[in-house]
Order: C-alpha cells, then sequence, then structure tokens
C-alpha cells in the first residue's frame, strides 16, 4: 500500500478556513431536476392520498357502490354494507363493468365521458347491459329488465329534462342490443 505524503498540514487555528468555500449559482439542470423531483414526489403522495380519503370518506346512502376511475392506479371501488345475494351479485356485475371500462378507456377518458350527460349515459347504459345479460341468461323477462332500466338510469342518472326517454332507449338499445320494448 501507497502511502501519500501530505504537503500542508494545518499548524495554527488561524490556518481554518471560517468560511465554506463559495460555491456556484444552481444551474438550471439542477433546478430542472429539483422541480422534476418535487413534481414526482407531489404526484406520489397524491396516488396514495386520493385512494385512502376515497375508501375513508362515505359516498351516497343511495348509492350500493362507487367506481372511482384514478389515472395510474385504475378503477377503485367502494360497496354499500350490508349487500346480500341477488343484489349483491348485480351490484358487483354492474361495477365491474365500470372497472372494465375505466381499464378500457383509461382514467381521463373514463373521465371526461362521465362528465357529460350523453356520455354518462353510455357508460351507465353499458354497466345495466350487463346486469340485464346475466339476469336474462337465468330466466328474467329481458324487456322488463329493459323497462327498469331505462326507468332507473331517467329517475336515478339525470335530473328531469335532462335527457329525453327516446335519448335513454336509443343508449340502452344500442349497449344491450335491440330491443323489442321500444
Amino acid at each position: 500500500m501507497d502511502v501519500v505524503p501530505r504537503t500542508h498540514t494545518i499548524s495554527s487555528p488561524e490556518e481554518i478556513p471560517t468560511q465554506a468555500p463559495q460555491s456556484a449559482s444552481p444551474t438550471v439542470s439542477g433546478l430542472m431536476t429539483a422541480a422534476a423531483t418535487v413534481a414526482a414526489i407531489a404526484a406520489m403522495s397524491l396516488l396514495v392520498l386520493i385512494p385512502a380519503v376515497f375508501f375513508m370518506l362515505p359516498f351516497s346512502p343511495r348509492a350500493d357502490a362507487v367506481t372511482l376511475c384514478l389515472p395510474g392506479i385504475g378503477p377503485l371501488q367502494q360497496f354499500r354494507e350490508g349487500l346480500e345475494g341477488e343484489q349483491e351479485e348485480v351490484v358487483y356485475i354492474h361495477e365491474s363493468a365500470h372497472a372494465e371500462q375505466c381499464r378500457w378507456l383509461g382514467a381521463s377518458r373514463y373521465a371526461k365521458l362521465y362528465g357529460t350527460p350523453l356520455g354518462r349515459l353510455e357508460l351507465e347504459a353499458e354497466a345495466y347491459c350487463a346486469e340485464v345479460e346475466v339476469l336474462s341468461l337465468r330466466g328474467a323477462v329481458r324487456e322488463r329488465l329493459l323497462d327498469r332500466t331505462v326507468e332507473t338510469l331517467m329517475t336515478s342518472y339525470f335530473a328531469d329534462g335532462q335527457m329525453s326517454r327516446s335519448d335513454v332507449w336509443a343508449a340502452v338499445d344500442l349497449a344491450c342490443g335491440a330491443s323489442l320494448a321500444d
């Protein structure tokens, strides 16, 4: 092992520097890296915070379940306690359809669609048609299920006059396949 001799040693306290050496001003590259780091930390914090808040806050007592579609995470679902039997199964089928829509469309497109009356109608009609499909395979009368779907969409999702019955029927027919109930 080679030992390198020291060329200078501090022999008195006066030789100890009292100030740190002056550093160069921050570079643009350094500032951009710092900004990107802060933005990444903020985004990661939101990705943890939003789901946590979603599961802690109560949702509407009229709702059986809620599906939230988040960028980078995908669908998050919360179900009302006390769902049982066929009602529980139907709610899971409905919300599974929304989860699939979220995965297929992506969070921003899903939110954009759900934010408009026609988009919401399209998404909800597809989810209700998933219920219709399962229940009609079990022997329920398809036309009654379609009537119930239209009524539910008219009364639970849209304010009076926001969506015409013919628009709702058209969306349900498109999502479920043409029906004779028109």
